[in-house]
């Protein structure tokens, strides 16, 4: 009796054993089907490989050993950008995708949600919390990969990766039940269940400098009135539908002055105190370039003064190589093809060309000291929370939360102009609980340059650290907090 016990408790969790892919090296887990399981960790931690190219990947290919793998594994990602033929919000149609998903669903597949939480409201998120444990009281197997504390703390399981992102990642941190967890002390855990005290703003606010954009009349505001405060992070939320994504439209909109401004700029509004803000910028979460050889050194400008020196060395002198022997083609991105053995032979402190590229941002930065113009641009990579990514990684490969924090490092590795306004849609998607301080400091640093902050979010993680709280409500109204 006992051993047929046993049988059926081993039958009721997925068994990996020593799986090398990407960072994660000969890792191993068990993962227990009918239960809602949270699967945690910093950005970049393994928890996509895990989930994608491990789980997904073997219920098509069946590359690897997995035991009690079900035959079918759905992924459901959340939508960054709204489809054109949707005249939902984004969230609403996320959401209905959820309940679609959730609907089809059999008792012998595998549903694993990313982010599930992702920019809802707190009453939203709730709802998804029971939507999500309503299946598997009924004996449905759910994987979230999540960053929001309402999923992780009513998770039956939690599988929690790190310590860090990257390299520094791929390791089993903690696995086990939720009271276990909590125990455990891990990085996710104090996060999640340590309320640590925020740090006063490093800035001086212009209290008396604000921006009202009066006579509103998109989707479904009515002659809407929209004021905020200048040098400040400014926060909009609510639930989806409410028009959060909107009002960052309209506002850039309203108050941009770049190249084609006849086109974008909305002349049907009336702005208040436009003379006090000299631009507007939006900074998106979409893919930074889908180009097949765009990586994050070329999309960032650095190959090229990589290329600069290897191409200035002794032996390529020599050897007759030029500037583009140094190129990264798509043959070499895909691993078809090397570099040729010439470019090869040629070192900088000991590394060639290849090492550079599967090179962190932080080692680059160690190999590449004394060369100001890299350290200035790979600083920036580094102190929006990225130190951890390689310079050779495709850029379609990042997250959009990753994408996002390069952008941001673009705005800060140019001269940061004043009286500027930077909108952010979502900005905490993608981010570890420990991450939101790192892009909090970068925010406060754009503000004291004499620049604003502008974003829509749902987190309380980073809605605490704003100054101005605009809480909007389905009923195009606002509550100012």
């Amino acid at each position: 009796m006992l051993l047929s016990h046993v049988i059926i408790n081993i039958m009721k969790n997925i068994i990996i054993k020593n799986i090398t892919k990407n960072n994660l090296n000969k890792f191993s887990v068990k993962i227990p089907l009918q239960k809602l399981v949270a699967i945690v960790g910093p950005s970049g931690s393994g928890k996509s490989t895990l989930v994608e190219d491990v789980l997904y990947n073997n219920s098509l290919e069946n590359k690897w050993n997995i035991r009690n793998l079900p035959k079918k594994v759905f992924i459901l990602e959340q939508k960054v950008i709204l489809p054109k033929s949707s005249k939902l919000s984004l969230g609403e149609f996320n959401l209905r995708k959820l309940k679609k998903k959730l609907s089809e669903l059999k008792k012998e597949d595998l549903l694993i949600v990313d982010e599930p939480c992702a920019g809802f409201c707190k009453k939203e998120r709730e709802l998804i919390l029971k939507m999500l444990q309503d299946k598997v009281k009924l004996g449905f197997s759910i994987i979230a990969v999540e960053h929001n504390k309402e999923i992780i703390v009513n998770a039956d399981y939690v599988i929690e990766l790190g310590p860090g992102s990257g390299r520094y990642g791929g390791k089993l941190i903690f696995q086990g039940n939720l009271k276990e967890f909590e125990k455990s002390k891990t990085i996710t855990a104090k996060c999640v269940f340590t309320k640590d005290k925020k740090q006063k703003n490093n800035y001086s606010q212009n209290k008396n400098k604000e921006i009202t954009i009066s006579e509103i009349n998109v989707n479904n505001f009515k002659d809407f009135n929209f004021s905020f405060p200048l040098t400040s992070i400014v926060c909009l939320t609510g639930c989806s539908g409410s028009g959060k994504t909107t009002l960052l439209d309209t506002t850039y909109r309203a108050l941009f002055k770049g190249k084609n401004a006849w086109k974008i700029r909305l002349k049907n509004v009336n702005v208040k105190g436009k003379t006090n803000v000299r631009r507007s910028y939006i900074v998106p979460q979409i893919p930074i370039s889908d180009h097949p050889t765009s990586i994050l050194a070329t999309y960032t400008n650095i190959w090229g003064n990589v290329r600069d020196i290897f191409a200035n060395q002794e032996l390529s002198k020599k050897l007759k190589l030029k500037r583009s022997d140094f190129i990264i083609s798509k043959s070499i991105l895909d691993k078809k093809n090397d570099f040729s053995k010439d470019v090869l032979k040629v070192l900088f402190n000991k590394k060639n060309i290849r090492d550079v590229m599967n090179m962190t941002i932080d080692e680059a930065l160690e190999l590449f000291k004394e060369d100001s113009l890299i350290v200035r641009k790979l600083e920036f990579l580094q102190e929006v929370g990225l130190g951890y990514l390689v310079l050779g990684q495709k850029s379609s490969s990042l997250s959009g939360g990753e994408a996002q924090r390069v952008r941001i490092s673009n705005i800060l590795s140019k001269k940061l102009g004043d009286r500027s306004i930077y909108i952010f849609d979502t900005p905490s998607r993608g981010l570890h609980m420990m991450d939101i301080p790192v892009l909090i400091k970068v925010f406060r640093k754009i503000i004291s340059k004499n620049n604003t902050i502008l974003i829509a979010d749902n987190r309380e993680e980073i809605f605490e650290y704003c100054d101005y709280k605009a809480n909007l409500l389905k009923t195009s109204s606002i509550v100012i907090y």
